[in-house]
């Protein structure tokens, strides 16, 4: 949790600061404005609104939730083809979980635009994640689909979505199981090692009874023979 004195208590934003939010961390021009005033009022500050207002957003972040399963359940799938459920499962929860909706609701200066009115309390990460969830609904009610998966694929990679699925699946181990299963012999081969302004650069390639079966590269001797098995897995298990 953080102290954000600022935000503890905040009246709701003006139309054209909501524009020029949205604009600014989705690139998009918005059609319904009270949607994105909806999505960033904190139930906090819905009990303290006139009648007639829309109300928190809580049924928006329930459907951001929903939307945000879908568009990285659907990448995770596509990209993906030879994985099983169950890993696709955990590398789904890997990048949906609360702690990367939280940094990228930060990222985007999503805290700095609630409109909430919390007293004297904490206001908790958990928050700004949920506000974020909430404005991926608006953006879906808005804008649709397309636009709205497109938008959350950028975001989602350029916050690190391909290492962290990664990180869910060992490809090194998946090979050793199947070469001792089948009686084959696996071996790693390190092709090139550099050194450029500080930073490591491996090529490893990955050899099944003495043929190659894949590369990889990767700032260290580890990433790129996960890289390389992964190369390998697609090779060997493909459908």
């Amino acid at each position: 949790m953080r102290w954000n004195f600022s935000s503890l208590f905040k009246k709701k934003n003006s139309n054209h600061q909501i524009k020029a939010f949205v604009s600014s961390a989705f690139g998009i021009s918005i059609r319904d404005t009270g949607l994105y005033e909806q999505a960033l009022r904190h139930s906090s500050a819905a009990q303290k609104i006139k009648p007639g207002l829309k109300n928190s957003n809580e049924r928006l972040e329930f459907l951001g939730d929903a939307v945000l399963d879908a568009i990285v359940a659907h990448y995770l799938y596509n990209k993906y083809p030879t994985i099983a459920e169950g890993e696709l499962t955990k590398m789904k929860s890997k990048v949906v979980r609360r702690e990367n909706l939280n940094m990228i609701g930060y990222t985007l200066h999503v805290d700095q635009m609630l409109d909430l009115n919390l007293g004297r309390q904490e206001m908790h990460d958990s928050i700004v994640g949920n506000a974020m969830e909430a404005l991926i609904g608006a953006i879906y009610v808005d804008k649709g689909y397309v636009v709205t998966r497109d938008i959350i694929l950028k975001l989602l990679k350029q916050h690190g979505l391909d290492t962290r699925v990664h990180d869910d699946i060992d490809y090194k181990s998946k090979l050793h199981e199947w070469s001792q299963k089948y009686k084959r012999i696996i071996e790693f081969k390190v092709l090139s090692h550099r050194n450029e302004g500080g930073a490591s650069h491996y090529e490893v390639a990955l050899y099944i009874d003495d043929k190659e079966y894949g590369r990889g590269q990767g700032g260290s001797k580890k990433v790129a023979e996960q890289k390389a098995a992964k190369q390998a897995n697609d090779s060997l298990f493909r459908a």
